[in-house]
């Protein structure tokens, strides 16, 4: 849930910096690396809660592969190529959010419980 809340707060820091507000840059540059650092988190709770059996080997095989294009978008925010930035931007906070979802969404038998 946080990693889906601070990518939808990067949108708000994008479009004020797109608007003309040159002062958010840093903001947005910041909040960029704590997105990673978030997904960092999220790849080792996904592999631990793999190896209880709590999730998928899905959650685990998207937290890595939302990692790396997530590192994509930092080098090609830094390197101003918009034309990719943008669009893998819409990308990562779907993924995100299909993840998220899916996590409130999960079967009986993986959390454990009785139907």
């Amino acid at each position: 849930m946080a990693h889906t809340l601070s990518l939808f707060a990067q949108t708000g820091l994008a479009g004020e910096f797109l608007s003309g507000t040159d002062g958010v840059v840093k903001y947005h540059e910041w909040a960029a690396w704590i997105i990673l650092g978030i997904c960092a988190v999220q790849i080792t709770f996904a592999a631990l809660a793999l190896r209880s059996g709590a999730t998928s080997l899905w959650l685990l095989i998207g937290s890595i592969l939302v990692f790396l294009a997530e590192a994509l978008q930092a080098g090609t925010g830094y390197g101003r190529f918009l034309r990719v930035h943008i669009p893998l931007g819409a990308v990562a906070f779907a993924a995100v959010t299909c993840q998220t979802i899916s996590q409130f969404r999960r079967s009986p038998a993986m959390t454990g419980s009785k139907p």
